[in-house]
This record gives C-alpha cells, sequence and structure tokens, in this order.
C-alpha cells in the first residue's frame, strides 16, 4: 500500500506546478500557512478534511484527485518520492533500534 500523505502531496504539488502556482500563492488560496503546505506536499504532516476540501477547491479540482495513485508507469520522478520516504522510514526505524539499546 501506498503512504496515502505521499500521495496526497504529489499531487497536490503537480497540480500547483501544472498551473505555474508558487506554493505561496496556494497557500494564500486555500487559507493555510506556506510552511503547513511544504508540509504537505513532502507528505510530512497530514491535513484535515477541511484543509484538503479548501487546496482542492483552489487548485480547482475534484478532492478525490488529489488522492489518485501515481500510475505504475509514471515517470520515475513522481515515484522516487515514494521510494525515499519509505527508505528514509526504513533507516529511522533501524537508528531507534540500535539507540534504544544503550
Amino acid at each position: 500500500m501506498t503512504d496515502i500523505l505521499l500521495v496526497l502531496g504529489g499531487n497536490i504539488r503537480k497540480f500547483r506546478k501544472e498551473f505555474g502556482w508558487t506554493q505561496q500563492f496556494l497557500a494564500e488560496k486555500a487559507g493555510i500557512s506556506v510552511p503547513f503546505m511544504t508540509q504537505i506536499e513532502l507528505g510530512r504532516k497530514s491535513a484535515s478534511l477541511e484543509v484538503i476540501q479548501g487546496i482542492a477547491a483552489a487548485l480547482g479540482v475534484p478532492y478525490c484527485r488529489l488522492f489518485d495513485e501515481p500510475e505504475p508507469d509514471a515517470p520515475p520522478a513522481r515515484n522516487l518520492s515514494l521510494l525515499e520516504r519509505r527508505l528514509s522510514d526504513s533507516i529511522m526505524g533501524i537508528i531507534r533500534e540500535e539507540f534504544s539499546r544503550f
């Protein structure tokens, strides 16, 4: 199963870039802060349904489109962020496990 936060963030970023918008512009249209928008796009923070609906409305897309899974034959860059997140989580798990022994 794909990490839903990464899927959501990647889709928001994809739509935003297709419109040529900055994170600041989209954040203002959606009524949230730029740092929060950044964290959502990176898949590091979850957002309430109201925030997701606000982002979708600002982008002019149905909110369900923000949850579309990447296609298997998607360009490597889209799937790379999912792989990076999984790898990072795995490494952090190993580090935490090793330090918990002390």
